[in-house]
């Protein structure tokens, strides 16, 4: 959750870092996984978000939300 609050906030990460931050994905519920999927997403996308400020904000935008879920998960059902 750190992590993604991290870039959710305009900050950045890598992949090995996130490799090390999630050791086991499996153990992660939906929620986490999707926020996982979110943050491998956002290394994959770097030469696109580094370029299109809209396409950044968007996905800023949506890690927040994913926050939100992770903070307390009947905030979900309003994102669905």
């Amino acid at each position: 959750m750190t992590t993604l609050q991290r870039v959710a906030n305009g900050g950045d990460i890598f992949a090995a870092e996130l490799s090390k931050g999630v050791p086991d994905p499996a153990a992660l519920d939906s929620d986490e996984r999707e926020a996982l999927t979110e943050l491998k997403l956002w290394i994959e996308d770097r030469d696109i978000h580094l370029r299109e400020t809209n396409y950044t904000r968007f996905k800023r935008e949506w890690m927040r939300d994913r926050l939100a879920v992770l903070r307390d998960p009947r905030a979900g059902d309003a994102l669905r």
